[in-house]
């Protein structure tokens, strides 16, 4: 039977695991240009936005129940 050393050792190598495998996704090759969304000029546009606006779209993506935050709702 596992104690409670065993299981904190189990969650600590998911953890690992989950923080490796997020820290192997690609970064993206940006461009200079200009941004479709708000207009502004940049050094790195990544699929056409800024950073500023790419941060803004993702805080509405986590917030609007898409991704790690969808709960299901009233289902």
């Amino acid at each position: 039977m596992a104690d409670v050393i065993d299981m904190a050792q189990r969650l600590q190598a998911a953890d690992n695991d989950a923080a490796i495998a997020a820290a192997c996704v690609p970064v993206p090759r940006g461009v200079s240009g200009e941004c479709n969304e708000c207009g502004d000029e940049s050094k790195r546009l990544v699929a056409g936005w800024c950073a500023p606006c790419r941060d803004a779209r993702d805080k509405v993506v986590r917030t609007r129940g898409t991704g790690f935050y969808d709960f299901g709702g009233d289902e």
